[in-house]
């Protein structure tokens, strides 16, 4: 069965996806029941650790942070099965901080302004997206958790 894997960043949905093949795989049993709550896992540390966290470490005085109100909001969470969500409040809050857009640089006013953005999130995703080792990592870690 084909699977969707993805980090969704704020508003924007970038994803990828990979097939897995055999018979553990044909139909839904107890180990493949295991499988995705592993992968699910797996992707949330991924999406923590290395996204979210990445996220905050670049809101720093002058850069982003005032008084810590959007890297307190910055947040990873699981939208669904394979999915999981880096964002600024709207799993957490049901929305995003209003501020959050023009902070990194996709809010309207951007486009008009000599403020284009710090792009922090963008920065976390592509940290995530050029390391695919890093999905090798921390899925690969989950899975052999839930099976040892």
């Amino acid at each position: 069965r084909d699977i969707q894997r993805g980090v969704l960043l704020m508003a924007e949905m970038i994803t990828t996806s990979f097939k897995l093949k055999g018979p553990m795989f044909e139909k839904p049993t107890q180990i493949s029941l295991g499988f995705t709550e592993a992968v699910n896992r797996g992707l949330l540390d991924l999406a923590t650790i290395e996204g979210s966290n990445k996220v905050k470490e670049q809101l720093y005085p002058g850069h982003g942070r005032v008084i810590g109100n959007l890297r307190s909001h910055v947040s990873a969470s699981k939208v669904r099965d394979y999915l999981v969500q880096i964002d600024a409040g709207e799993a957490r809050y049901g929305a995003n901080l209003i501020y959050s857009n023009w902070v990194e640089g996709i809010g309207s006013r951007n486009k008009t302004s000599v403020f284009k953005g710090y792009r922090m999130f963008q920065n976390a995703y592509d940290h995530i997206n050029n390391n695919p080792k890093l999905y090798e990592e921390y899925i690969g870690d989950a899975l052999v958790e839930a099976f040892d």
